[in-house]
This record gives C-alpha cells, sequence and structure tokens, in this order.
C-alpha cells in the first residue's frame, strides 16, 4: 500500500464524527458553503438522529436560509420525508423520492469539496471526506439520480 501511495501527491482529508458536538461541527460547516447548495442522499431520518429538532428548527434552518443555501434531498419515500417536503418552500429547499428499488443504508451530504457519509452500524457516526475529486464525482450521480426522481 505504501508503494501505492508514492505516486499521489495529496490525499483527501478525513474525518470521523460521533458527538453531538461532532455533528453541530459537519451541519456548520456546511454554511459556510461557497457554491450555495447542499445534496442530501438517503435516509431523513438520520438527519432526525443526529441532530436534535429544536438545533435544526432554532438555529441551522434559519442561518442557512439567510446565507442563500439551497439544499436539494433525495430521499426514500416515508412519512418523514413527506413531512420534510411539506416545508421545501418555506425551508429553501427541494426535495424528491428515490425509486423503490434504491435502498439506502448510509446517507450522503455533498457540498463544496465535502462529502459527509452519515452511517448508523452500532453507533451514529459521520465520516467526512474533503477532495474536490471524489466530491466533484459524487455531485455527479446525485444529479443523475436527481433527473431520474419523483417530486
Amino acid at each position: 500500500m505504501r508503494e501505492l501511495l508514492k505516486g499521489v501527491t495529496s490525499l483527501p482529508d478525513v474525518e470521523i464524527g460521533q458527538s453531538p458536538e461532532d455533528f453541530k461541527v459537519i451541519a456548520e460547516r456546511t454554511l459556510e458553503n461557497r457554491e450555495k447548495s447542499i445534496y442530501y442522499l438517503g435516509n431523513v431520518e438520520l438527519l432526525l438522529e443526529a441532530y436534535e429538532q429544536a438545533y435544526e428548527d432554532d438555529f441551522y434552518i434559519p442561518t442557512r436560509i439567510k446565507r442563500g443555501i439551497f439544499v436539494k434531498i433525495l430521499a426514500p419515500d416515508t412519512v418523514v420525508m413527506r413531512k420534510y417536503q411539506s416545508c421545501d418552500a418555506e425551508e429553501q429547499r427541494e426535495t424528491r423520492c428515490l425509486p423503490e428499488d434504491v435502498v439506502m443504508d448510509y446517507s450522503v451530504m455533498l457540498h463544496d469539496d465535502t462529502v459527509v457519509f452519515f452511517g448508523k452500524d452500532e453507533v451514529l457516526y459521520g465520516l467526512t471526506v474533503i477532495s474536490p475529486a471524489i466530491a466533484h464525482t459524487m455531485k455527479a450521480m446525485f444529479n443523475d439520480m436527481w433527473r431520474n426522481a419523483t417530486a
């Protein structure tokens, strides 16, 4: 492995977060978003587990809206997703349904050069990868899925 890595000039930065404070750091980085867009693919329920509703309602969403950052969400069609979708206009967001055959065990959040994988095995965690190339590829995949998703 070391031989393979010798030719790589720069590796992505990688971090793992597991605490409520870590998840707030992940969220607040999106508020410094240069592209003014956040792409989220996966279970909305994982977001609810990572962030207290009061944090989202009282700080995160109002701050994101003030800063003009739009969110696109692709999620399985669930009651929770439909609740999110019902507030899309007022929360500067668009939510679309994934096809039924797309199963999402993990969720992915993309912005700028950052990709965050949210997963829950025994505990909830966020794996952040900062890489322009990886983020660009993941956004292309997201946009392809977006074109085929239903409102």
